[in-house]
């Protein structure tokens, strides 16, 4: 009986640990038809006072109108941006913020303003220019995506690791 209960305190424990799944969140018909990426994400600024974020993401829509998850590495959710040409919202642990820009949106929940445009376009292997940044698309094909922010200061190095 003892070996019985122990077995079923060891599957509820690691059904603890499990990552929960991540629900797909409802688009309007143009979301739909764009294109969805996931992966790991990674922001790193140097400078007088550096930091760095890393999390797995999810990233849907386009520059216009789209989401982007970000999770911790236990599934946990860390803060899911959205941004419509109407709305720019973080929310974050319940709470929603609201912002007037996308670039002061992605700063607030990653420590820099990304180019978002840029970003969509890089992803699917385009090499279009944003304002201070240099992106090595050389590794896009095989879901790896490096940029860097050189101007202006603080330094600002994004990865992107794209899961298969």
């Amino acid at each position: 009986m003892r070996i019985g209960w122990l077995a079923l305190c060891i599957a509820f424990t690691l059904a603890g640990c499990a990552t929960p799944s991540r629900t797909t969140k409802s688009f309007n018909a143009v979301q739909t038809l764009s294109p969805e990426w996931q992966g790991r994400i990674s922001v790193q600024v140097l400078g007088d006072a550096p930091s760095s974020m890393s999390a797995s993401f999810s990233l849907r829509g386009d520059a216009q109108n789209g989401e982007l998850d970000l999770y911790s590495p236990l599934g946990t959710t860390l803060g899911a941006l959205q941004w419509t040409p109407n709305v720019v919202q973080l929310s974050d642990g319940g709470k929603r913020q609201y912002f007037s820009s996308l670039a002061e949106l992605t700063e607030r929940a990653t420590g820099a303003a990304l180019p978002v445009d840029a970003l969509f376009r890089w992803l699917q292997g385009q090499d279009v220019q944003a304002v201070g940044w240099q992106a090595d698309l050389s590794a896009v094909s095989q879901g790896s995506l490096t940029a860097r922010r050189t101007n202006p200061a603080p330094e600002v190095t994004l990865r992107i690791k794209l899961d298969p």
